[in-house]
């Protein structure tokens, strides 16, 4: 993912009020409660102690690479497959050993899981049919989704008769349809193509903000995670490796896979380093000595880097930057931008992410010097 559209991303998402990571007097109940959740098949672990709450009204992105656990995870809450270990708690309420019928959430699929013999008011209606709703409340709630989601006139349609989108919404209007407790998500835009996945990304943010639904949703699509969520739970190998507000989690990073996997950062070896009063740093990197937040507490030199996003990299100096010289060893163009690939003989690969403009005059095999305002690097413990 290129970082000028995380950064763009980000920009969508701090317009909202997130919610932070510590939870300050007054706020928002807890919905959903995951206490010490392990999952593990056979000897393969799959989830180990998952500890995590989930607040009401809010959209809380699981995000991590394949195999991370996320899916999993999500599963497990839904009620199709059980804990090893731990409890699930809706409102509470233990349901970690519950039907999926029965637990009061709402699931919508990567792949949609239309039932294809159902019309779109069928599928809509589907779980209100299960929990035996009344066929006039049935009928009205179904019309109330139908309009929500744009579907009118479709009501009669068959799956196969309807866009990628619409099965996408009718999937969505099904989980929505009885009003559950929670909305779980599981990669619901995938299948989409990349105009398709960000029409859908607004719909999402704009029912979730208009019918305050709590809202659990997996993906590993960084921007995406950026653009949705009022909090992202980072995962890695089974576990929650950050929890945090998409900001807090981009700009100040817990360690270097976060660091890496979700802000993009090129991560660069320190030579020195001390810590400062108020989460600040004296950092030794390369040719240079700068001033910069920093989220470690480890005094160790080998157990820090230097995390700098590639968007902080530019050709301007300015007063105690981060300066690092380099040869250009690759040049992709982005439309507005370009990826520069730096070869440094002290630091190795590093990668900036420059408008176009700024570009002029560079070619491969150049010597150039790049600088990062020193707020804009972050000193990160070694995940």
């Amino acid at each position: 993912m290129s970082d000028s559209r995380t950064a763009g991303a980000l920009g969508a998402s701090a317009s909202r009020e997130p919610a932070m990571s510590t939870e300050p007097s007054g706020a928002p109940e807890t919905v959903l409660d995951i206490q010490a959740l392990s999952k593990s098949y056979g000897e393969t672990p799959a989830l180990e102690e998952v500890s995590l709450d989930v607040r009401q009204g809010e959209l809380l992105t699981l995000l991590g690479p394949s195999g991370s656990g996320k899916t999993t995870l999500l599963k497990v809450i839904a009620g199709f497959e059980a804990p090893t270990s731990g409890r699930v708690l809706l409102r509470g309420r233990d349901i970690s050993r519950l039907s999926p019928a029965r637990r009061g959430v709402g699931m919508v699929f990567q792949h949609y899981a239309l039932f294809p013999h159902m019309t779109v008011a069928q599928n809509v209606g589907y779980g209100l049919k299960l929990r035996r709703v009344g066929r006039a409340e049935r009928e009205r709630r179904v019309g109330e989704m139908l309009e929500l989601l744009r579907l009118e006139g479709l009501e009669g349609r068959y799956p196969r008769q309807l866009s990628g989108g619409q099965q996408q919404r009718v999937a969505l209007g099904r989980a929505l349809a009885y009003d559950p407790e929670v909305i779980l998500m599981d990669e619901p835009l995938g299948a989409l193509d990349r105009a398709l996945r960000i029409e859908m990304e607004e719909q999402i943010r704009g029912l979730h903000r208009d019918l305050g639904a709590t809202i659990v949703y997996v993906t590993h699509d960084q921007r995406e995670a950026l653009a949705l969520s009022d909090r992202i739970a980072i995962m890695r190998a089974g576990r929650v490796a950050s929890v945090g507000a998409p900001e807090q989690l981009y700009t100040r990073p817990a360690d270097s896979f976060v660091a890496g996997f979700f802000a993009n950062a090129n991560l660069l070896p320190v030579v020195e380093h001390e810590l400062l009063a108020e989460g600040h740093a004296r950092v030794r990197c390369g040719g240079s000595e700068i001033r910069c937040p920093t989220t470690t507490t480890s005094v160790a030199g080998d157990g820090v880097v230097l995390a700098v996003r590639r968007r902080s990299l530019r050709r301007a100096a300015s007063p105690g930057a981060l300066r690092i010289a380099g040869v250009v060893a690759e040049m992709l163009l982005f439309g507005d931008e370009q990826e520069i690939s730096l070869q440094s003989p002290v630091l190795g690969r590093v990668v900036a992410m420059m408008d176009s403009r700024d570009c002029a005059g560079l070619a491969l095999g150049m010597e150039v010097e790049l600088f990062a305002p020193a707020g804009e690097a972050v000193l990160v413990p070694v995940a």
